[in-house]
């Protein structure tokens, strides 16, 4: 096995960091190409020396050297030889999961000290975390376990706390998913003890506040891929104490994820009212400049979904994939991206439309452009100004020859998720909507949707500052794929952290 002299420096470069805090000869080594047969030995003191390192500027709060140290290891890990042996072998019976555990509340620590604010350098750093940890998951049976037992009650934990801002819950949310769905039979019993069940009853009630329809979206898988069948539909009532609601979440089948959990989520969403932090309106069609946007092919989705996500400030919504392989592909728009927006009545249509600051790409399609339009009777501005920014809002005056009468609209969804139209005049007040951590036995009477007007056609810091990337394309066999180190390390580098995602 060849062996490269310059990869036989990691060691140096860690003791250089370690001793002369002199980082440069890690951000050297980063731009070296590694190949699979390259052999990078290291002494048995190499761990501890990695742990110092980490937890030293941890304690320091500096976040950019951890994430070096960080993806350093990561893109090494799986060449690296000790005493002769196999490197990441050999570091995880020295205890590297429980070290992480220990990186890992100290990352804490960093997150909660930040506030609940969106921290670029702190979203990267747990995203690098997460990475050499799903290298480690991946290695044996062995590292799949000490990872599962060690950091699942963990993560649940996290995306639980309001104290934490909404990216890192996603990001960490999105890496817990991909672990339990390569997890091994046996290590799914070592979660269903007492602890675990308090977290799902706690990620149960998250759903309500999370204030983003993606985190939502993760909370459910999670709670999906830790039960059994069996299992969620005996513990279902106790994570949703509305029968209804209950019932809907029994009825999300993994062969039919996307739809089912819109279904369940459109109903919880719809039934909290003015109270709910994601407000989710059906479009009529969409645009990225000159381009259309595709609603999902599926049978079973009746409506291009647009979400408008308070918690996360951020507008988002599911098109049709380039192929077969993603067939629902995820768009954000984030409120930091957007530089004015307009909403306008044209030919009894509502046009929501947003100027961005850089270009947005969606796999071969870019535009700077949203243009969304909606049914004229939804009243979209009130949600678009508290996600966007009343700042933001370009105002449209324009002589109209007749006065139109507008009725503000709400939307309500029943028991099977279908969108319902209510005037304002006709609907409750706030105070006697119903609460899903009520238990009424009343039951709601809904009136028949009208008939909406439908489009003919239809059926990671890995950014720039100049462009903007859509995020990965998601369905829930492909949320959990896991990815060998060398695609997740050599997609960036830390020399550009300070980058905008």
């Amino acid at each position: 096995m060849p062996i490269r002299p310059d990869l036989q420096q990691l060691e140096k470069c860690i003791d250089d960091a370690l001793r002369k805090n002199d980082f440069k000869p890690l951000k050297t080594l980063l731009q070296i190409d590694i190949c699979e047969d390259v052999k990078i030995k290291c002494s048995k003191q190499f761990f501890h020396k990695l742990d110092d390192l980490i937890c030293r500027e941890l304690n320091k709060k500096d976040i950019q050297n951890v994430s070096i140290v960080l993806i350093s290891f990561g893109r090494c890990s799986r060449n690296i030889s000790i005493l002769g042996q196999v490197g990441l072998l050999t570091l995880i019976k020295q205890g590297l999961v429980q070290k992480m555990v220990a990186w890992f509340e100290k990352s804490k620590e960093v997150i909660l000290s930040r506030g609940n604010s969106k921290d670029e350098a702190v979203i990267n750093m747990i995203e690098d975390l997460f990475d050499l940890l799903m290298v480690i998951y991946g290695v044996n049976d062995e590292g799949k376990k000490q990872v599962v037992e060690s950091f699942i009650p963990r993560i649940c934990a996290l995306v639980i706390d309001s104290r934490v801002n909404i990216c890192i819950q996603q990001e960490t949310i999105k890496k817990m998913n991909a672990m339990l769905d390569k997890m091994p039979q046996d290590a799914r019993k070592t979660l269903f003890n007492q602890e675990m069940l308090i977290l799902m009853n706690s990620m149960g009630e998250r759903i309500l506040d999370a204030g983003d329809y993606d985190l939502q979206v993760g909370i459910v898988e999670a709670l999906c891929r830790m039960t059994t069948e069996k299992q969620r539909r005996e513990l279902a009532c106790r994570w949703f104490s509305m029968d209804f609601i209950a019932n809907a979440f029994k009825g999300i089948k993994d062969s039919e994820f996307e739809t089912d959990c819109r279904i369940f989520l459109n109903l919880v969403n719809g039934m909290l009212g003015d109270k709910r932090r994601v407000f989710t309106f059906p479009c009529l069609s969409a645009f990225l400049g000159k381009y259309e946007l595709q609603i999902p092919s599926d049978e079973k989705l009746e409506e291009f979904w647009i979400d408008f996500n308070l918690g996360s400030q951020t507008l988002s919504f599911y098109i049709a994939g380039d192929n077969n392989d993603h067939q629902w592909e995820a768009v954000t728009v984030p409120e930091e991206e957007v530089q004015i927006y307009s909403i306008e009545e044209k030919e009894s249509k509502k046009l929501l439309i947003i100027i961005l600051k850089n270009i947005f790409k969606i796999s071969k399609r870019e535009g700077k452009e949203f243009i969304f339009y909606f049914n004229a009777s939804l009243e979209i501005t009130n949600v678009t100004h508290k996600i966007f920014g009343a700042n933001k809002h370009k105002e449209f005056n324009r002589k109209r020859g007749i006065s139109v009468a507008k009725t503000s609209m709400h939307i309500l969804f029943d028991a099977t998720g279908s969108q319902i139209l209510v005037p304002e005049s006709q609907i409750s007040p706030v105070t006697e909507l119903v609460s899903l951590k009520e238990n009424p036995n009343s039951q709601k009477e809904f009136v028949k949707p009208p008939e909406y007007i439908k489009n003919s056609t239809q059926g990671d810091r890995k950014t720039s500052q100049s462009e903007i990337i859509t995020p990965s394309k998601r369905k829930m066999s492909e949320a959990s794929m896991i990815v060998t180190d060398a695609e997740i390390f050599n997609l960036r580098s830390p020399l550009h952290s300070s980058e905008t995602r």
